[in-house]
């Protein structure tokens, strides 16, 4: 194994093992020993939740981006705990109503946070498009008056 294990290097595991000092490796064992100890530098871990606690929501970041940031952090942590999340997620977020009404009905899982966090972005993005519509109306009747003036001005007759 040993005399074959060079033909399937490449790159910089090519360059460790043509490193190695001849005869200082007796066993197969010895030589992985070696390569893990050299490339472990490189090996990514995962975080710890502890990381979680420094994830705020900014100031004016909508609920989607902050849920994405949150749930980006979430999954580079190995096995975190349920009551962690919850915890985390809800000291990260604003203080407001949203928030009240979480520590109010205190959720047990993420997954009820996520329930109630979906149903308040939906409700919010309903309010955010009726406060749109009376807008595109209010500029267009701001439009017509103004086309009124100005035919008014130049002695046209208005057609409605």
């Amino acid at each position: 194994m040993c005399r074959a294990f060079p033909t399937t290097l490449k790159g910089p595991a090519r360059i460790c093992y043509s490193r190695l000092t001849p005869s200082s490796i007796s066993t197969f064992k010895e030589l992985g020993a070696q390569f893990v100890s050299h490339f472990i530098g490189g090996h990514r871990y995962k975080k710890s939740t502890a990381c979680l606690m420094r994830i705020k929501q900014r100031e004016g970041e909508t609920m989607r981006s902050y849920i994405a940031r949150f749930n980006k952090e979430a999954l580079s942590i190995d096995e975190a705990d349920d009551k962690i999340l919850v915890v985390a997620f809800t000291n990260g977020l604003w203080k407001g109503k949203f928030l009240f009404s979480l520590y109010k009905n205190d959720p047990k899982t993420m997954s009820d946070v996520l329930y109630r966090v979906t149903k308040y972005m939906n409700s919010e993005d309903t309010l955010l498009a009726r406060e749109e519509k009376p807008r595109k109306r209010e500029r267009q009747e701001d439009a017509r008056s103004d086309k009124g003036r100005k035919m008014a001005r130049t002695g046209e007759r208005r057609e409605d």
